[in-house]
């Protein structure tokens, strides 16, 4: 190899190695992203580890996703909410983003932020100086951006090289699709098809789950079983499609009454279960007829009727202390429901008295 033969050629040769060195630090950095990103069991988790190294390595005042507004990006952002997702992430309409992608797929550079206020969260318009816009993929077609955001005004310009950005967004893409797929199918085998609600088997396992908590923290959990009332005719009178209709809106209005912590499922036909962990029988027994009100106020509405719906339930409750088995909790509501369908104007009693 010929020896640099100016202060010219050595200087070079420094600011080479310094560059390759720059861009080995930069193609490590990557790879730890990706491996966190391969690492991830769920969405949010996913999401979350993603935002945080990005921020984290590169040294960014923020990092979000921005998806466009179409069904399957509103699942993805209401699996991400069930899943208590932290990173930022909005919905923009398709305009917004597919004009800046419709001619070119590669990332999108920019220290003027006036095209791109839509596309960043409202808190932090007035921080965010530069981005830097990673156009998403699925099946290949962009369905959003990941969202690089400095407050240096310089740290992302149009004139910048972008190659290694390139590469973040084609990882950040394939990982994305991955792990849609992977919680698509984790649905399927979890999920009930037409009122999205966990399904039974589920239900089996989260209450497994329950019980051992509720005995680790010394906390009572109370178990309702619903059945719909004279379900049978609904479908009889009106077809089965207003009878999925019908289901689904009860498991919607039954939903919007629980907490957090919470848990409905879909346990057979016109039945549903729902978890309260931390809950009294008494309260259990509060809610259940809070629920029966609010459900017998808002009918269903058909083309041809309004229909009022209404359930019968039963509640059973468990304390730290008691050594209840799964089925004998399910057991215990569902006899209870059943004492109410044969007395419909008794409300169960709530017991003072564990199981």
């Amino acid at each position: 190899m010929a020896q640099p033969d100016n202060k010219n050629d050595i200087q070079n040769l420094e600011h080479l190695i310094q560059q390759a060195r720059r861009n080995e630090a930069i193609a490590l950095k990557l790879f730890e992203i990706e491996l966190g990103m391969l690492k991830a069991s769920e969405l949010s988790e996913f999401t979350d580890r993603l935002t945080e190294q990005v921020r984290d390595r590169f040294q960014l005042d923020d990092a979000w996703f921005a998806f466009i507004d179409i069904e399957e990006n509103r699942r993805i952002m209401a699996l991400m909410s069930d899943q208590g997702a932290l990173s930022e992430r909005l919905l923009c309409p398709s305009g917004e983003l597919k004009a800046l992608t419709a001619t070119n797929h590669s990332p999108i550079l920019s220290s003027t932020m006036g095209h791109l206020q839509k596309l960043t969260p409202g808190h932090l318009r007035d921080t965010i100086k530069s981005t830097a816009l990673l156009p998403l993929e699925m099946e290949n077609r962009i369905i959003g951006a990941l969202i690089l955001g400095s407050s240096d005004p310089q740290r992302y310009t149009a004139d910048m090289a972008s190659f290694f950005l390139e590469q973040l967004a084609v990882k950040t893409s394939a990982g994305l699709t991955s792990i849609w797929a992977r919680e698509q199918l984790r649905q399927l085998a979890t999920r009930d098809p037409l009122t999205g609600l966990r399904n039974r088997r589920d239900m089996e396992a989260a209450l497994e789950q329950e019980l051992g908590r509720s005995k680790r923290y010394g906390l009572p959990m109370a178990l309702m079983f619903f059945d719909l009332d004279d379900f049978k005719q609904i479908n009889d009178n009106w077809g089965h499609e207003t009878g999925d209709a019908c289901l689904v809106h009860v498991a919607q209005r039954l939903e919007s009454f629980l907490r957090r912590d919470d848990s409905l499922f879909r346990f057979a036909g016109d039945e549903f279960v729902a978890l309260l962990p931390g809950q009294s029988e008494a309260s259990a027994e509060q809610i259940a007829q809070r629920m029966q009100e609010a459900l017998s106020s808002t009918p269903l509405h058909t083309q041809n009727a309004a229909i009022v719906i209404s359930f019968s339930y039963g509640v059973a409750c468990i304390k730290p202390e008691d050594n209840v088995k799964p089925d004998e909790l399910i057991r215990t509501a569902d006899q209870r429901l059943y004492e109410m369908k044969r007395n419909p104007d008794r409300a169960n009693t709530a017991q003072n008295s564990s199981l």
